[in-house]
């Protein structure tokens, strides 16, 4: 029963590093992705000390165990991350994470420093007690912060967010429920050390998969600003002045790289709140900027598509599709796409070319 446990764990080391290694290779690195590497780096580290043990791991084992403070504090962040839109990382944050990690710094700071000879044994242990009561509370904290996350928002999502958060939230809950307060704060010796490391070993592979669903879910559907609500139902006068938004874009609008709101709304003889309360709950739209997005996106596909255009540069293929810079272009063009707009033009020319000589449209509508 051991060696199956410690082949879940190892197996869960094999998952976490994985992840990173793809995080790195396709160089995802978004917030999300960040954090997620992060807790991933913690999990590996939490595991191999359980595996190798502190002795074995000599001069590494002080590394370890600061970097697997990360699994519980970035764990948090990437909870955060997934579902909330762009939260903001300020001193309450920075003081929970800073406050799993420093007990445990300043332990492995004070083993190797020899600071018991300058202190004296009681002091220094008296210190690490107290920091170690510190460190339990604020990582409390942020698994009950992590959790909370899950439910955030829950009125007016959708069917298939919900289930993803349903997936997300029971496996985690159990994972915590099991490993933390049982087999950690609980100090369960019930049973054998063979099964506390399969249980632990099970977990650990559960929350990794349950919040791979999770992200790779978010990938494809991204949670725009202020989708965590429903809006209220579009009233007739509002859908007429959607209809109205729509055509004014899609007559050429959006190529204008200046264009905003307020803009659109003088040019429609209407307020600015009123445009925009038409475009969210009359078009169906998260915001101004990814509505008028979709049409400039389209429209540099059409020109990257275009075998006339294949010397052109992807800065002026950005310009003539309305956007002012060539950097909120790639990251539109990528969360739209998943593809980078030179990826798409290399993707384009490679199935005109398997096409036998077809044009691309052609190749497109067989």
């Amino acid at each position: 029963m051991l060696a199956f446990g410690m082949t879940l764990k190892g197996a869960a080391i094999v998952m976490a590093s994985a992840w990173i290694a793809a995080i790195l290779v396709r160089r995802a690195f978004s917030r999300l992705h960040i954090a997620w590497a992060v807790f991933c780096a913690g999990l590996i580290s939490v595991m191999a000390i359980e595996l190798i043990g502190r002795n074995a791991l000599g001069f590494a084992y002080p590394i370890l165990a600061v970097a697997s403070c990360a699994s519980c504090s970035f764990f948090w962040i990437t909870s955060r991350e997934l579902f909330r839109h762009n939260p903001p990382i300020g001193w309450p944050e920075i003081a929970i994470v800073g406050g799993i990690f420093l007990p445990t710094v300043f332990d492995q700071v004070a083993l190797v420093s020899g600071l018991d000879t300058i202190v004296g044994d009681a002091m220094l242990l008296t210190w690490m007690e107290r920091l170690d009561g510190l460190q339990t509370l604020f990582s409390s904290a942020a698994l009950v912060l992590a959790f909370g996350e899950g439910l955030n928002g829950w009125s007016g999502i959708s069917d298939a967010e919900k289930r993803v958060r349903y997936v997300f939230l029971s496996s985690f809950g159990a994972g915590v429920g099991i490993c933390v307060m049982l087999f950690d704060h609980g100090r369960l010796e019930l049973v054998s050390p063979g099964v506390t490391m399969t249980i632990q070993g099970i977990c650990a592979i559960g929350i990794v998969i349950c919040a791979s669903i999770a992200i790779l879910h978010r990938a494809r559907h991204p949670l725009p600003a202020g989708s965590s609500r429903k809006a209220p139902p579009a009233t007739p006068k509002e859908i007429a002045l959607a209809r109205q938004v729509e055509s004014a874009v899609v007559e050429g609008a959006y190529l204008d790289s200046e264009l905003k709101v307020a803009t659109l709304a003088l040019r429609l003889g209407e307020k600015d709140y009123k445009v925009s309360r038409a475009i969210v709950a009359g078009l169906g739209q998260p915001n101004f900027n990814r509505f008028i997005n979709r049409f400039r996106i389209a429209h540099a596909q059409e020109l990257l598509r275009d075998p006339g255009t294949a010397k052109r540069g992807i800065l002026n293929i950005a310009l003539d599709s309305g956007f002012a810079s060539l950097g909120p272009f790639n990251r539109a063009f990528k969360e739209a796409t998943g593809l980078t707009p030179r990826q798409f033009r290399e993707q384009e020319k490679a199935a005109a070319h398997s096409g036998d000589g077809l044009d691309t449209r052609q190749v497109y509508a067989e």
